[in-house]
């Protein structure tokens, strides 16, 4: 009797972390960047989850592997939602991404070289901050009432298209690139 297991999935180009969010509690990242997928899942979150069209080569300038909204597809709790992710070159503000979704404007723009700042109809309600040794964490606004699928919006955005972002001349002469996420 032969007892041969064979994986069902590709093995280990799927990273995946695990943050304790001080609000939302665990929130697990599955990110896969050569098939260009990423999701996010947590016992207090609905599951949100951004991928690359089939067939898309990676481009390299974000996490996901492209920048073209027609090429990618976001679905946040069931719903196919549209992502407008900002060209990606030498201006922090080239970086942001954009998502409408419940009535809602949402929008993740680097501000600094490791975080990225989460807004919802233009107000800061939340901040993802790079660590050299963790995964991007959270830091919520205290004033403000954020639902559990906008963190899981906010994580799921920041594992795709990456946290912070260089300068207008660090970007200029090439000495920056976009962290990813973990």
């Amino acid at each position: 009797m032969n007892d041969e297991r064979r994986p069902t999935e590709p093995d280990s180009h799927v990273p995946e972390a695990r943050v304790d969010d001080i609000r939302f509690g665990i929130v697990e990242l599955t990110v896969d960047p050569e098939q260009g997928r990423m999701a996010v899942t947590g016992p207090k979150l609905p599951p949100v989850s951004l991928r690359r069209s089939a067939g898309t080569d990676s481009d390299r300038r974000s996490p996901i592997g492209t920048r073209a909204p027609a090429r990618l597809e976001l679905v946040i709790d069931g719903a196919v939602v549209a992502v407008d992710p900002g060209l990606g070159f030498v201006s922090r503000r080239s970086r942001r991404v954009d998502v409408r979704y419940d009535g809602r404007y949402y929008r993740l723009t680097p501000t600094a070289d490791d975080r990225s700042t989460l807004l919802r109809d233009d107000h800061r309600i939340g901040e993802f901050v790079l660590s050299p040794r963790t995964v991007a964490g959270a830091d919520w606004d205290v004033e403000s009432q954020i639902a559990p699928v906008e963190a899981a919006l906010g994580y799921v955005l920041a594992a795709a298209f990456g946290v912070g972002a260089p300068g207008f001349v660090k970007s200029a002469i090439g000495a920056g690139t976009v962290a990813p996420p973990f």
